[in-house]
């Protein structure tokens, strides 16, 4: 397994934790400020010595910068279709000229999940592509 991979799993499982803790925040203290706090839960991904932070230490194959390029273009790809569907979908709803006032930890915390959508993305995309999924 390549180390690209074994970022990816424990990247996939950060995620996953991420949502779980997520949920369970918001089940016994409700939706709040400090539901902010689970997403500290995202710098584990920096622990493993496979994490993308160490890689400049060793050399990739050009397989391996191949994959995590496709990775990366389709994570953020993804966040931006997200993104602009979620806007088109207010503007249809609320209409054009509406003005939306939200609290500021409301938009941090879309961020934060934006920065999970992208990770998981990179994560099961990484994952495919080294399994040999997509033509990789």
């Amino acid at each position: 397994m390549a180390d690209s991979e074994k970022w990816a799993w424990w990247a996939l499982g950060v995620v996953i934790l991420v949502v779980v803790a997520d949920i369970i925040f918001v089940a016994f203290l409700g939706h709040g400020p400090a539901i902010l706090s689970v997403f500290s839960l995202l710098a584990l991904t920096a622990i493993p010595r496979t994490s993308r932070r160490y890689f400049t230490r060793e050399t990739l194959d050009e397989r391996e910068r191949e994959i995590a390029s496709k990775a990366i273009r389709a994570a953020f790809s993804g966040c931006w279709v997200v993104f602009t569907g979620l806007i088109l979908t207010i503007a249809f709803i609320k209409g054009w000229d509406t003005t939306i006032t939200i609290p500021t930890w409301t938009l941090e915390e879309a961020l934060l999940w934006a920065t999970v959508f992208i990770l998981g993305v990179q994560a099961v995309t990484t994952i495919v592509l080294c399994r040999g999924g997509f033509h990789a």
